[in-house]
């Protein structure tokens, strides 16, 4: 037998995870900030300011009996502590190393499901309109960083020391904007490109003033990113809204509405803003670069061929893995440093090729058949629901997917942002008939 609640009827309990969730976002986005601003004297402890939070939230939802435990947190511990056993035992030996590759999948990856449980609909879109009021905060300090020199204070690095900027082109470097690097800064700004197309084209209340001026904002943001990765993450998460947009007739029409108000936008920018004219300059040239360094190839060539070839070598190197390895925490850049003095990659660069050499190929490989299977069970459960209910969970699949199949879970930002978004995808496809 079957009842009908309301998602918003969820047990007041939850309010403490709900704020400790909250304040795992926050540190998400402001853990650069303390690492750079704030407290650079603690940069190296604070890389795992998220973690304590995190412990809190798994404790919590025990106490409170979420259901969360399912075969991917079951699979995925049992795993990780396997690897974490052969790593004493066989391989580098160092338990902070281990323990600090294993925090990855013991302590983020099942908050995926506690904020999937805890959170409802209504929590998804206040986190949602907040990111879309903070990436008009974000863009101005994006701003400051773009047109100051890299000695200015806005621009220093972790720890206080250095420039947090990285190459760019004609001279400009890519801001990281609060986070510790460019590619946070990329996640971030794809996160606010699903609720800025979600209340473009969906019924759910949104300031349309504040929905006209972060749509702006980010149209402005992208270019002075100078990052390839985040245009094209947010044109993957425009491509998300259509296919989701396509079965219904008003959706067309908001969706045709929308794409108008992006074009006359970018077309106003480009004619009356110097800043957004310099910053498209800077960023062609540094397409131009790429290109030339991939032999000629276009945007498509220089960013999806990448994304190809990180995707399929990796798991051709895998099969070269031993079938376990004792690598664990090896392939972070943390881990690096522990046991090389230096912050440099021992394993790969890339995620498969992390974990593969981490963990070998029974362990390493199955996480990563894991987090594929994850990945095409909320992509395909999403496409399926109804009309009425698939564009919210689509759309953050489409920023979400990339980042939960290969993204580079060993830099804290990505980890935060693919734990934080997967959680509002599971969120979001929360039923509202439940078994009595």
């Amino acid at each position: 037998m079957d009842i009908t609640r309301d998602q918003s009827l969820v047990p007041a309990a939850y309010n403490s995870l709900k704020i400790a969730i909250w304040l795992y976002f926050l540190l998400w986005i402001f853990e650069g900030a303390l690492r750079k601003w704030i407290l650079p004297g603690l940069a190296t402890p604070l890389l795992v300011v998220r973690d304590p939070i995190a412990i809190y939230i798994i404790l919590r939802a025990f106490y409170l009996k979420v259901n969360f435990i399912n075969p991917y947190v079951s699979i995925s511990t049992i795993f990780t502590l396997l690897s974490l056993a052969i790593t004493l035992t066989f391989g580098h030996g160092n338990l902070f190393v281990g323990l600090y590759g294993a925090r990855i999948m013991l302590l983020h990856f099942p908050l995926i499901f506690i904020i999937g449980e805890v959170f409802t609909k209504e929590d998804v879109l206040k986190m949602g309109r907040f990111l879309l009021a903070l990436n008009i905060v974000m863009t101005i300090i994006v701003y400051f960083q773009f047109s100051s020199p890299q000695t200015a204070f806005i621009n220093v690095g972790i720890g206080g020391e250095g420039s947090a900027g990285f190459s760019g082109a004609m001279g400009y470097s890519r801001p990281p904007g609060t986070f510790s690097f460019i590619s946070g800064l990329a996640s971030f700004y794809t996160a606010v490109s699903v609720f800025i197309f979600y209340f473009w084209l969906s019924k759910d209340y949104c300031s349309k003033i504040l929905l006209y001026a972060s749509t702006i904002t980010l149209v402005i943001a992208l270019p002075l990113t100078i990052s390839r990765g985040a245009v094209i993450a947010v044109i993957i998460v425009g491509l998300f809204s259509v296919i989701a947009s396509m079965t219904s007739n008003k959706m067309i029409v908001k969706l045709i509405i929308s794409s108008i108000v992006f074009y006359i936008v970018i077309i106003a920018l480009q004619e009356y803003s110097s800043t957004f004219k310099l910053s498209t300059e800077v960023f062609m040239d540094r397409v131009e670069s790429a290109n030339k360094s991939t032999s000629g190839g276009g945007l498509k060539d220089s960013v999806f061929l990448r994304m190809f070839n990180d995707f399929v070598g990796p798991i051709v190197d895998l099969f070269s893995q031993p079938l376990f390895a004792g690598n664990l925490g090896m392939g972070t850049n943390a881990g690096a440093q522990m046991l090389n003095g230096k912050i440099t990659f021992l394993i790969s660069e890339t995620e498969f090729g992390r974990l593969g050499g981490e963990q070998g190929i029974i362990f390493g490989g199955g996480l990563i058949v894991l987090r594929m299977i994850l990945t095409i069970d909320i992509a395909v459960r999403s496409l399926k629901l109804p009309q009425d209910k698939k564009l919210l969970p689509f759309i953050i699949c489409g920023a979400a997917g990339v980042t939960m199949v290969q993204g580079q879970w060993a830099q804290p930002s990505i980890l935060g942002y693919a734990t934080i978004m997967a959680g509002l995808v599971m969120a979001s496809l929360k039923k509202t008939a439940i078994p009595v």
